[in-house]
């Protein structure tokens, strides 16, 4: 099969998987539901991180157990693997199709303020394509060469905002009710375990189990504790009331920089710096949708199926962030509900036992 997974060392699976998990972290989430009663995004940052981690540590002990290199052949072992198969190739495209919605918003609103969403995605479209027919070598170590760039990109945005940060926004902390902290945690549990979801989906390429251990731990918890800081530093330069109405808040907090120093013009170049990030996020998790679309369904080539889960992605983006009152609710119950497609299957997939096969009439 011309699947183009290639080989990659844990320095590169651990950078895609790091920069995967702070822009889902900080650019996949629902600003009314999460700030709504309160800020606690920071908190529910880190509890839904080590869901996720405890999730990935029990696929790869029955990886271990069973032998497999990767998703793709623990889903081979139980019975109806397409059906395992459909709701985590869903969770992928929504979680690459998140934080780009969340910058076609940005870009649309406050950059080309005269250019539509569509034409904005006919130049997303072959970027994405590109990155995933190219393959995961080509991804995982082109975040490897990035990934400074962006992390101190990221460092001096939040160094050169201290000047705007008050502890009083950080209230009130909705301490008294941990059950809606444990919930709204579950619900961001696809944006923290899509990137580990991924990595296991393209684990052949990987060194061996351990060395996906291993970077999945470390970008996962690198990744998730600088997008809990960053969270815990917007926390600090918007009140709730104001968070929970903004659209785009990091960018905001990027104009607030500009405002207090005029000589740094960090926005708008800080900005299409993060988008390179997210389109290389997306194809990680297009390019993950992609192979193990292949594997279930004996697709022999990953480049047609590439083209596919692109488009197919483009257009899912187009429809869920059109502003309309059905696109809206529609967004807003995906946000909510979207860990259901992995929290759901995974452990099904634990549960089933190895197909057994029956010995061959000649054999007996």
């Amino acid at each position: 099969m011309n699947l183009r997974i290639g080989t990659f060392g844990r320095q590169e699976s651990a950078a895609i998987v790091l920069l995967a998990s702070y822009f889902g972290g900080c650019f996949s989430f629902d600003s009314r539901a999460l700030f709504g009663e309160g800020n606690a995004s920071w908190m529910v940052q880190i509890l839904a991180l080590i869901q996720s981690l405890l999730l990935f540590e029990a696929v790869v002990w029955a990886l271990r157990v069973r032998g497999g290199t990767d998703l793709s052949a623990l889903i081979g072992t139980a019975r109806w693997k397409k059906a395992f198969a459909v709701p985590l190739i869903l969770a992928l495209l929504i979680a690459a199709i998140q934080p780009l919605g969340s910058f076609l918003v940005t870009v649309t609103e406050y950059v080309f303020v005269e250019s539509k969403q569509v034409t904005v995605c006919l130049y997303l479209l072959p970027c994405l394509f590109l990155l995933t027919a190219l393959g995961a070598e080509t991804i995982v170590r082109t975040a490897r060469i990035l990934l400074p760039i962006l992390v101190l990109s990221i460092a001096a945005a939040l160094l050169c905002g201290l000047g705007q940060f008050r502890t009083y926004r950080l209230y009130p902390i909705p301490l008294d009710d941990p059950f809606r902290i444990f919930m709204q945690s579950g619900s961001a549990q696809l944006r923290t375990c899509a990137p580990l979801l991924a990595l296991l989906c393209i684990g052949e390429g990987t060194q061996d189990r351990l060395a996906m251990q291993s970077a999945g731990r470390i970008g996962a918890i690198a990744g998730g504790i600088l997008a809990a800081i960053a969270l815990f530093a917007l926390s600090l330069t918007f009140p709730y009331t104001e968070l929970k109405a903004m659209p785009s808040p990091f960018y905001r907090m990027l104009v607030e920089v500009r405002a207090e120093n005029p000589t740094l013009r960090l926005d708008r170049a800080v900005l299409f710096l993060w988008l390179g990030g997210a389109i290389l996020t997306a194809s990680f998790y297009l390019y993950a949708a992609t192979v193990l679309f292949c594997k279930s369904f004996s697709v022999r080539d990953a480049r047609p199926a590439a083209l596919l889960v692109s488009g197919i992605a483009v257009t899912l983006m187009l429809v869920l962030y059109y502003d309309s009152e059905m696109t809206v609710s529609l967004l807003q119950w995906l946000y909510k509900n979207g860990w259901v497609l992995v929290s759901v299957p995974i452990p099904l997939i634990l549960l089933k036992r190895k197909r057994r096969t029956r010995p061959c009439a000649a054999s007996e």
